[in-house]
Order: C-alpha cells, then sequence, then structure tokens
C-alpha cells in the first residue's frame, strides 16, 4: 500500500512549518520527566493514551508557560484571521476532515491546551477504535489506514508543540498509531534507535526499492512538524535512503535546542557510516524551517562527511537576535500560536525573558561558523518570510565560501504563497541527486 497523503513531506510542516514506538528510552531530567508525569495528569485527558513506559523525549520538568494570557478570543480576532486561514487549510491538507477542522476554529475561545486536544482527540478515538476492530477481524490494510487517519488527528491535537501534560499526552497517541499505520507501507519504514548520552536517538528509515547501497539524506526539522507526518518519499524519488529525525527540542529528540546540540546529527552520521545497506560515504543533509539552522550548521561541522546540505527556511544569527524576538512577540500572527512559544519550549527555557537572553548563543555567526570550510550548501526560503529572518541568506551568500541559492520573491516561509514553491522543491531534489551520486 502506498503511502496516504495525510504523512505529508517533510517541507509542508508547520512553522518549523514544517517516531515510531519502539523501546523508549529513560529522559533526562530536562525532557523526560514531564512524560512521566504525564502518565497520569495528561493521560487521563486523552481518551485511551496508554503506552508503555516513557515516551523518549528530553522533556522540561515543568510545562512551558505560554505567552497567550490576552483575553482576545485568537479564533475570532480579524488581526489572527489570516493564521487562522493557514492553519485550517494546512490541517485539512494533511488528512483532517474540512468541515470537522471548521467547526473546531469556530468553537474554540483560546489556545488553552485541553480543550483543543479534547476536540481533535474526540476524531481521533473513532479511528482507532475502527482500526483495532479491523485487525481483530484480520483486515490489516484497511486496519491500518484507520490508525494513519487517528495518528494524524493525534498530530494535530498536540499541535504546535508538546509544551502540556495534554498536549504530550496526544503525542504519545499519535506516535502509537502511526506505527501501526506504517505496518503496510511499501518499501518499509523502519524504526531505527541510536544510544546516545544514556538514551536513545530515535529516527525513521526508509529505503529505495532495487538500490544496492543507496546514498541516504538525513532530513530534520521543524520546531512543530514532527517526523510522524512525513513520509520520506522525496529521497526515493531520487534513489536514495531518507533519515528522517526531530530536531532537538522536537517531537522525541532526546536534547533541547542548544548551542552545541548539533552533537545529535554528528552521532546519526557515526551511525550511518556502519551501516552495510547503506552508502556512507554519500550523505546528504537537508533541515527545514527552524531545524534549517541544522541545515546550516551541519555544513560547517562536517564538511568532509557530508556530500550536499540544504538550509531551507531557518535561523542563522539575525532570527537570534533581540528585535526580531520582540517582533514575533508583539507583531507576528500568522503562526497563529505565539511563535515565541514554541521557540521557549524547543530551546528548554523558563519564559520570554530567558530566550532573549540565550537566544545570541545560538547564532553561526556569533559562534564563529561562518567564515569556516563548509560542505556544498543550497539556501532555499522566501524573500517575505515572517517567522525566520530574511536576511538569514544573503549572510550565508556573503559569508565563507561561495554558495548556492534559490530565494522566492515574495513568498513567505520556505516558499509559501508562490506558485514557484514545488518546482523550487523539484530543484532541490535535483540538486541533492547530482551531489549524491
Amino acid at each position: 500500500m502506498n503511502n496516504a497523503p495525510e504523512f505529508r513531506n517533510p517541507q509542508e510542516a508547520g512553522a518549523s512549518t514544517s517516531a515510531p514506538l519502539p523501546e523508549t528510552r529513560t529522559i533526562q531530567p530536562s525532557r523526560r520527566e514531564l512524560m512521566r508525569a504525564v502518565g497520569v495528569a495528561g493521560l487521563a485527558m486523552v481518551a485511551g493514551a496508554a503506552l508503555k513506559g516513557p515516551l523518549a523525549m528530553a522533556q522540561s520538568s515543568s510545562s512551558s508557560p505560554s505567552l497567550s494570557t490576552s483575553k482576545v478570543n485568537p479564533f475570532r480576532d480579524p488581526s489572527y484571521a489570516e493564521g487562522a486561514r493557514q492553519r485550517m487549510q494546512q490541517f485539512s491538507g494533511g488528512g483532517a476532515d474540512p468541515e470537522a477542522t471548521r467547526a473546531i476554529f469556530a468553537k474554540m475561545t483560546s489556545f488553552d491546551a485541553e480543550p483543543w486536544v479534547a476536540e481533535w482527540t474526540k476524531l481521533a478515538v473513532p479511528f482507532e477504535q475502527k482500526g483495532a476492530e479491523l485487525e481483530s477481524q484480520g483486515k490489516m490494510a484497511e486496519a491500518n489506514k484507520a490508525y494513519e487517519k487517528a495518528s494524524r488527528y493525534y498530530e494535530v491535537a498536540r499541535f504546535p508543540v508538546i509544551n502540556h501534560p495534554a498536549k504530550q499526552a496526544a503525542y504519545r497517541k499519535c506516535i502509537e498509531n502511526f506505527r501501526k499505520a506504517i505496518r503496510s507501507w511499501d518499501p518499509p519504514l523502519e524504526i531505527v534507535e541510536i544510544p546516545f548520552e544514556g538514551k536513545k536517538i530515535v529516527g525513521h528509515l526508509r529505503k529505495p526499492k532495487g538500490v544496492t547501497r543507496p546514498p541516504v539524506v538525513i532530513r530534520t526539522g521543524g520546531v512543530d512538524g514532527y517526523k510522524e507526518g512525513r513520509n520520506l518519499n522525496e529521497s526515493l524519488a531520487i534513489g536514495a535512503a531518507g533519515f528522517e529525525v526531530d530536531m532537538p527540542g522536537a517531537g522525541e529528540c532526546p536534547i533541547f535546542n542548544k548551542p552545541d546540540s548539533e552533537k545529535v546529527y554528528v552521532a546519526i552520521i557515526d551511525y550511518l557510516t556502519t551501516r552495510q545497506d547503506l552508502d556512507g560515504r554519500r550523505i546528504g543533509f537537508v533541515g527545514g524551517s527552524y531545524g534549517g539552522y541544522y541545515g546550516a550548521k551541519m555544513a560547517y561541522v562536517e564538511p568532509k562527511r557530508l556530500r550536499a546540505c540544504v538550509e531551507f527556511g531557518g535561523p542563522i544569527h539575525y532570527t537570534w537576535q533581540e528585535d526580531w524576538l520582540r517582533y514575533l512577540l508583539t507583531d507576528e500572527k500568522e503562526y497563529f500560536w505565539p511563535f515565541p512559544d514554541s521557540m521557549i519550549y524547543a530551546n528548554g527555557l523558563k519564559d520570554f525573558d530567558e530566550l532573549v537572553r540565550t537566544a545570541p548563543a545560538m547564532s553561526l555567526k556569533e559562534q564563529g561558523w561562518l567564515s569556516k570550510p563548509n560542505a556544498p550548501m543550497l539556501c532555499v526560503n522566501g524573500d517575505k518570510d515572517p517567522w525566520i529572518s530574511p536576511q538569514e541568506i544573503p549572510l550565508l551568500l556573503s559569508t565563507g565560501e561561495p554558495k548556492m541559492a534559490r530565494i522566492m520573491a515574495g513568498a513567505k516561509h520556505m516558499g509559501r504563497g508562490s506558485q514557484e514553491r514545488g518546482a523550487v522543491g523539484e530543484m532541490v531534489n535535483a540538486w541533492l541527486k547530482e551531489k549524491l551520486a
């Protein structure tokens, strides 16, 4: 059975936009203990949410506070209308029923997590139950389709980030149903677990049929687009294997987004070079949205082991500065939810003030990378991005070694709103294929 459209391509997710259930791991105090607490508090909020053991994530021991304390109802306020329209379009395009989506948006009165999760859970549970019933009858293909739909609804329930026990519980259910849904995928998806600092990195690997020792493309990002929403078809289309992993501070990644978090990807590259069924001499890297940061950073960190790196709409320097962060806090509403909330959660911070204090240390300019040798790099984004500073790509192009770029005129984040977006995506894939040949 082919993958259904609910499991979108990596660059189609949220802001950032843009995890199966193997053995779970013990979580470091910063990101995992919350999942244990969720086993009591959050699971009670999500019908039937029950996984064995804690989820493999680097959870904070307390939920990140929300910046959204206004009495304004964002689901009705005109200043949020465009953001609401884009989110409804995103969820419906990913497989959610359009009418049900509109009904939920009409019912909501705030960004509070519990009512949001409850409404989407009501849509997920019937598909989850249907999947179980069909599976008991031995109708596996139909059952897996139902589980796929349930996973999609739980994915929306946990959106944009899992900074509340109810959202973490919904994410557990998303993973549980996703791992059932993929049983019919062809070629299959392998759940990979890589030991890492006493924890585990969980990744998804798919290999193209009929290709001996294919090259492999590591894909990651963004802040709200977790790996369960992706199918790796872009990599298969160019005869490459795809390895999908949540970026630091997202999904099941064992660590938060910090100045040294590239070590997660170094460990992944170390692992991939040991696989005899993959060509570890031909590795590409695609970072999307918030994770586009690593599409650039890894080009500097691993200039010899990576053959091609794509920086697709990621922060580099300007997005980490106070002026941009305050703009996101006060003026930016297209993300719909407060974007700094997602950054605070992903970076493992307490509040906006801590984000302002610590974010500049994430800058590749401040870290001294921009003048160093880099693997071949392709930089892509829209020049009207409201979430990631449009100054990032010009900075990359004006420093260090020559790079390639494709900037979509008049387009927003990662090319949203541009008629060229699809063609540019094909161009990126063609570039990767050439570099990995």
